[in-house]
């Protein structure tokens, strides 16, 4: 059994802190890593363009890396074909080999001394909103060498001229903290940029973005381009439960609500697996992840007289809060 936990390692500033907490707020997991045999992983989210919970999930996809292009960049097929079966090619992709590019529709929060990009997951960007920007934006593409087709709400699939393969990151990796190192200011890019300024002038004031401010939430005055690699032969994702219970407090840093999300997903989803002795009664791997970590565990059962002789303790604070 594979559980995955993304959110599940906390910012180094927190976590020494939380593990303290821990045992008292989550004393399953905490008998598990008691239990198992942890090793931390880092993951460079500016190297890899995608998060660590992303690149699990292309991983268990069957991704290959693609020559010049970041890890993340695989994110752009993957995303684009929730439709195609495994082994299926894009239903929208016109050529086999055609990278596959995405545009999120985002807020660009704009600062005195830097800019930032709000969580995708809080634009509560509603269908109709989508439909009217995409009305407006649609023109503006004319002419320029660029291309795009709605694909859902909040994402639309681009298409960019021909030898145009800037190297981004998915909007999850750069979320919620500064762009400074992740514009591309060269000339390959400068018919982006141009392109991207005429659709946030149109934005501008737009009714949809009105209507937004009355109900409380961010403007949309930016598209983030991300993706460019090619289809792959998708394979069948191994089983796995994914837990993302903790996903959401711990992009928003809110490490209250955490310890009470790690709390209920404690006795809610890791307690019914434990058995006699507190661990499950099969083999089990635990992927658990942060912004720029991850870890792994392995927790064997305990059979036969072993099952009755004092179990070792595993030093797990030594990866799990403190720098790998």
């Amino acid at each position: 059994m594979l559980i995955v936990i993304p959110g599940a390692l906390p910012a180094p500033s927190v976590a020494a802190e939380l593990a303290r907490r821990l045992p008292q707020q989550a004393p399953t997991l905490h008998a598990w890593l008691q239990a198992g045999a942890g090793r931390a992983e880092p993951f460079d989210v500016r190297e890899q363009g995608c998060t660590p919970y992303e690149a699990w999930l292309l991983q268990q996809a069957g991704y290959a890396s693609q020559e010049g292009l970041p890890w993340g960049a695989g994110l752009g097929p993957l995303l684009a074909a929730g439709a195609a079966a495994p082994g299926g090619a894009d239903p929208g992709t016109a050529s086999a080999a055609e990278p596959v590019w995405l545009g999120e529709l985002v807020h660009l929060a704009l600062g005195t001394d830097q800019a930032m990009l709000l969580d995708p997951s809080d634009m509560d960007l509603r269908a109709g909103e989508a439909a009217a920007l995409y009305e407006t934006a649609l023109p503006l593409f004319e002419g320029t060498g660029f291309a795009a087709q709605p694909l859902g709400p909040q994402r639309w699939r681009l298409h960019l001229p021909e030898g145009l393969r800037p190297a981004t990151a998915s909007p999850r990796a750069v979320a919620s903290g500064s762009l400074e190192g992740w514009w591309q200011h060269d000339a390959a890019t400068r018919p982006w940029r141009r392109l991207l300024n005429e659709i946030q002038m149109a934005w501008h004031e737009h009714p949809v973005n009105e209507a937004r401010a009355a109900r409380g939430v961010a403007p949309v005055n930016g598209v983030w381009l991300y993706g460019g690699a090619s289809p792959w032969p998708r394979r069948a994702a191994a089983a796995a439960q994914v837990l993302a219970e903790l996903e959401a407090p711990h992009r928003a840093g809110d490490w209250a609500a955490w310890l009470d999300a790690l709390a209920a997903l404690d006795a809610t989803r890791l307690k019914p697996l434990a058995g006699r002795g507190g661990i499950p009664p099969g083999r089990t791997e635990l992927l658990l992840l942060g912004d720029d970590r991850l870890a792994r565990l392995s927790l064997e059962p305990r059979t036969g007289l072993l099952s009755w002789l004092p179990a070792r303790k595993h030093d797990w604070n030594a990866w799990w809060s403190r720098p790998v």
